[in-house]
């Protein structure tokens, strides 16, 4: 992978531009730059940040993602079944498409199945997006989607937890991409072509505003935090609230529905989000969190990945303008580190134009080699080529998301057996402690059906022995001879039953001149040991 990748995330509202440097501490910020959208390109290329072989986001209406599930398949084969995929989305959408797959690193342990994860983009797409780079003075080598930008983000610069599901929320004005993780693997993408712009456009159908105004209104008295009702700013903050307030389901909605979606495609119906992160120019909307907390049920929190990212070759100038597009330039550092690092998901659309100039320089450089050998071999590789390195490519993605996948596995499995050591030093250390009771409670139910003769006087327990000590005397109290009343109630208590045990019985007794009897048993109401177990004890 490259050391260095500048990525251009061209949003509604502001045009983000970041490059970054992987070091061996990690990634570096080189430059960023933030313009507002309406300007020229001019003002990009003043910016002094070169976006030749620049990577783009994708997002919105410009793509489709859509999931298939395949059986497991030789890499020629699944490559030949992905070509009809996008074959069959090329002929439905009416226009040239450009795509990329990848594996998703679930499967379908019942079903046998694989996942994939297909996105499309139109080639006019493409060419406007690369059209606007041009205009800057640069250039695109590829399209990476939004929400893969924004999973790639959190992997490389999040707070990932292992076996957390977390969803990462990027709300754009015109575009939501939402991404739901467990631990290290994607479980779910998305893009919606709905953002912030509910709230300016319910605020300005209410107030019969224009749109500019609208957004104003927005920024300066809307709060959506639950705890701020009856006690707003201003009763214009309060009637905006009220205008807008609705317009924040359609968001909750999209993230319900994403884990619907979710649950359906993973078939894991009691998925549960441990947490919601979000960020995107819409995420700094007063009292939005409290909101989606509430109706979601879930900690939500900013996310801010620039917190582990290297910030210090950047330029006074240019940290203050990050540091004022934190949340909004988070897919911008999730594209840019999707370049750099070859261990982070891969799904790239690239433009004809670069795929054309990939594969001519492919080509020529293996047709020369191939000619030191012989000119059959030449004709042979040029019509092989293509294959060869479209099933190398998905054996690559195939094995990053079993290594993924496996990682996990043995991560988990790893914090399992310290578990269950430390549960196991637990239940050692309560069995050395545990006392008798049960011992305890029979013996004294036993004692208590004793006939009127027989006298318990004291009961002590015997922790070290898992056993009971009682002692008692017989006397004659209604006539009768007492010897013979002692050694009937011995025969029946020894010959009690619990759960089919009956008690280990060490009696010891004594008779005085009178004949009242004195005793003292030691009782133990424990299963007898299996053979092999009592010789080792």
């Amino acid at each position: 992978m490259a050391g260095k990748c500048t990525a251009i995330d061209l949003g509604s509202h502001k045009i983000k531009t970041i490059t970054l440097r992987d070091t061996k501490h990690g990634l570096q910020a080189v430059s960023f730059a933030s313009v507002e959208t309406a300007q020229t390109p001019a003002a990009i290329t003043a910016t002094g940040i070169s976006l030749k072989d620049s990577v783009a986001g994708l997002a919105g209406k410009d793509m489709t993602l859509r999931y298939t599930q395949v059986p497991p398949s030789p890499d020629w084969q699944l490559a030949n079944l992905m070509d009809l995929e996008i074959q069959d989305m090329a002929g439905q959408s009416g226009g040239s498409l450009s795509a990329d797959y990848n594996l998703l690193p679930i499967e379908d342990e019942e079903g046998g199945m694989d996942t994939i994860l297909l996105a499309f983009a139109r080639d006019e797409a493409l060419e406007r997006v690369s059209g606007a780079v041009a205009q800057a003075g640069g250039s695109v080598a590829g399209h990476i989607p939004n929400c893969i930008g924004l999973y790639n983000a959190f992997l490389r610069c999040g707070p990932v937890e292992e076996d957390s599901v977390v969803c990462l929320v990027n709300l754009g004005h015109d575009t939501t991409d939402i991404a739901i993780v467990r631990g290290v693997d994607l479980l779910f993408v998305r893009n919606l072509s709905s953002g912030g712009r509910v709230f300016d456009d319910a605020i300005s159908n209410a107030f019969n505003v224009k749109s500019q105004k609208a957004e104003q209104l927005k920024r300066e008295l809307l709060d959506l935090d639950p705890f701020s009702r009856g006690k707003y700013a201003s009763g214009q903050a309060e009637k905006v609230t009220m205008a807008a307030g609705g317009a924040g389901n359609m968001i909750v909605s999209a993230i319900q529905s994403s884990v619907a979606f979710c649950r359906s495609q993973t078939k894991q119906a009691d998925l549960q989000l441990d947490k919601v992160l979000i960020c995107g120019g819409t995420a700094r909307t007063r009292g939005i969190k409290g909101m989606l907390r509430e109706a979601l049920r879930t900690p939500v929190d900013l996310f801010d990945p620039f917190e582990n990212v290297d910030l210090s070759q950047l330029d006074p100038d240019s940290a203050a303008d990050l540091d004022g597009a934190r949340y909004e330039s988070v897919v911008a550092l999730g594209l840019a580190a999707s370049k750099l690092d070859d261990s982070l998901y891969d799904l790239e659309i690239l433009p004809e134009a670069v795929k054309k100039r990939r594969e001519f320089f492919g080509k020529t450089i293996y047709n020369i080699a191939a000619g030191l050998v012989a000119a059959v071999l030449v004709v042979l590789f040029a019509v092989n080529q293509k294959t060869r390195v479209e099933a190398a490519d998905v054996a690559r993605k195939k094995l990053r998301a079993q290594k993924s996948r496996i990682e996990g596995i043995h991560r988990s499995t790893e914090q399992q057996v310290e578990k269950n050591l430390e549960l196991h030093a637990v239940a050692d250390y309560l069995a050395a402690r545990a006392m008798p009771l049960h011992g305890t409670v029979l013996a004294l139910r036993a004692f208590d059906k004793s006939p009127p003769a027989i006298w318990l006087n004291e009961l002590e327990v015997l922790n070290k022995e898992s056993a009971v000590r009682v002692k008692g005397s017989a006397k004659d109290v209604a006539g009768g001879d007492v010897g013979e009343i002692y050694r009937r109630f011995l025969t029946e208590f020894k010959a009690q039953e619990h759960d089919g045990v009956k008690p280990d019985l060490r009696p010891k007794a004594s008779q005085d001149a009178n004949g009242n009897t004195t005793f003292a048993w030691e009782v133990d109401y424990r299963p007898a040991l299996p053979e092999k177990e009592a010789e080792e004890n």
